[in-house]
């Protein structure tokens, strides 16, 4: 008898109805299997690839030495300041003397008479076998200034001054350390030589410090020792051409500076 509110159909019907609706499911999970699989796969090779790409990376720097860090050695190193090559004339006492050698072969030596602040004092640079490029007259007096524990406070233009080595570039300046002190700064150069000088003189009355004194305070600097014979050569010829104005009153005048106090 059949059930009531659905038609009548028999078991043949339902057999043949069924089948088509059982095929479509089987058919769709093939496809879904694949696409999972081949996501797996594509993913585990992304991985592989990533991981051996890290491993050669790791292997590369551990291949690379570790580089070794040496500091190039100093530019300048102290020189043995004595027997002194150079002196200064009817100064009142001997000079505090420094020296520094160059790796290219240049050679400095510092000649300090007085002491900062003290009236007078004066510092030489006496430069050798140099071969640094030229620099302005300020730039290289600041440079020195630095190095004596100095700054510049004020300068004023320069003026040409003639000496027994030739003019001689020169300016009134202000140096300031614990206090302050007016000198007049001076630089020369002959570039084919290698030779220079450079510095300062001060004092309480070094701002009207005339020309002449100047001059005669560097036509002191005198060879003392063993030197090249191109540097001897050059004093000999300056002995030559010292000027007149520096007479045994002048020279005692601009060079009579106390030395530094010693501790």
């Amino acid at each position: 008898m059949a059930r009531a509110g659905y038609p009548a159909w028999d078991e043949d019907e339902a057999f043949f109805d069924e089948r088509p609706a059982h095929r479509v499911r089987k058919r769709r999970l093939p496809w879904f299997r694949m696409i999972f699989m081949s996501s797996l796969m594509i993913g585990g090779l992304v991985y592989l690839a990533q991981r051996k790409g890290s491993e050669v990376q790791v292997a590369a720097r551990k291949s690379v030495p570790a580089s070794v860090l040496i500091a190039p050695a100093p530019a300048w190193t102290p020189a043995a300041p004595t027997p002194a090559p150079y002196v200064i004339e009817r100064a009142s006492a001997p000079p505090i003397m420094e020296a520094r050698q160059h790796t290219s072969g240049a050679r400095e030596d510092t000649l300090t008479l007085g002491r900062f602040g003290d009236a007078p004092y004066a510092r030489l640079i006496l430069i050798q076998g140099s071969s640094e490029r030229a620099r302005s007259f300020f730039v290289d007096i600041v440079r020195r200034a630095a190095e004596a524990g100095l700054a510049v406070s004020r300068n004023e233009q320069s003026r040409m001054v003639a000496t027994k080595f030739g003019l001689v570039e020169a300016a009134a300046m202000t140096l300031v350390g614990k206090s302050e002190q007016e000198c007049q700064t001076f630089r020369f150069a002959d570039p084919d030589l290698g030779f220079g000088i450079q510095g300062w003189m001060c004092g309480s009355d070094a701002a009207i410090m005339d020309d002449a004194q100047l001059a005669c305070f560097i036509d002191g600097i005198t060879l003392a020792g063993a030197s090249s014979p191109s540097l001897k050569a050059l004093f000999v010829r300056a002995e030559k051409s010292r000027t007149e104005a520096c007479g045994v009153a002048a020279r005692t005048a601009s060079t009579g500076i106390r030395p530094p106090h010693r501790p």
